[in-house]
């Protein structure tokens, strides 16, 4: 008979192997893993599928007229504060707000390992690209610590810009970025706090394997923004490298 731990523990192997695999991996690989471990809904947990379709109606679109530069409520394309600021970022959108469904379904990928969010969560951002007529010539996921990657086994916003530029057809330069310092975690500091937490934290390479930065635009991704600190901190360090412009989109921003 198998125990439930027997079951949690295929479980997770079969979602680092569904992390982990190669290009000839097959659709029908997937459907005999899903046939043997049902997915269930992260939003609402029923049996199917990651992301039900009541749940993924329920995740709201950002509607209301918002500034392109931080995602806030504007009453015109820019905001007084952003139009007055020396901001890296030549734009920021967003998809929702950090409201349920999206909560949990951000929090399982993240911390969960439920890593297979990331191609629903990634075709949203790829949606919100071209809803807000964004323009890049390559994509930059928000880079981890090599020791935080290590201990959680992937990273989550390399996941999602991985999907999100497959939609996109456009390529990915996640080597030009690196985070070389270990930070405290963000939640539960102040704006300044926050800022401070990330000075230094980013190394920009201005050649990729592939890619040259100089003169280009790029697009972050990340999961989540709340003050923003950390996609200035990676803006600053790609424009200081010759990026020409670099726009961020995420998953979500408070409500």
């Amino acid at each position: 008979m198998i125990m439930m731990g027997q079951i949690s523990f295929l479980w997770f192997r079969k979602e680092r192997f569904a992390l982990r695999r190669r290009p000839d991996f097959t659709r029908w690989t997937e459907c005999l893993l899903d046939l043997l471990f049902p997915p269930r809904c992260a939003g609402c947990a029923s049996s199917g599928s990651l992301l039900c379709p009541v749940c993924l109606g329920a995740i709201a679109r950002l509607q209301e007229q918002r500034c392109s530069r931080c995602a806030l409520p504007s009453h015109g394309p820019t905001c007084r504060r952003c139009r007055f600021s020396g901001s890296s970022l030549f734009a920021l959108q967003a998809v929702a707000l950090y409201e349920e469904p999206l909560r949990s379904c951000i929090h399982r990928l993240k911390y969960q390992g439920h890593t297979r969010l990331a191609q629903p969560l990634g075709n949203m951002l790829a949606s919100c690209y071209r809803r807000y007529h964004l323009r890049a010539d390559f994509v930059v996921a928000v880079p981890l610590h090599p020791e935080r990657e290590r201990q959680r086994g992937y990273n989550h916003a390399r996941l999602l810009a991985d999907v999100c530029a497959h939609e996109l057809g456009l390529p990915c330069a996640h080597s030009l970025l690196q985070r070389v310092r270990v930070t405290a975690a963000q939640a539960g500091l102040s704006i300044s706090e926050r800022q401070q937490n990330v000075i230094g934290a980013f190394y920009c390479q201005p050649q990729g394997r592939d890619l040259s930065l100089p003169g280009s635009t790029v697009l972050l991704i990340d999961d989540v923004c709340t003050t923003g600190a950390t996609l200035e901190a990676c803006a600053t360090a790609l424009l200081q490298r010759g990026a020409a412009t670099v726009q961020a989109l995420v998953l979500a921003i408070p409500g």
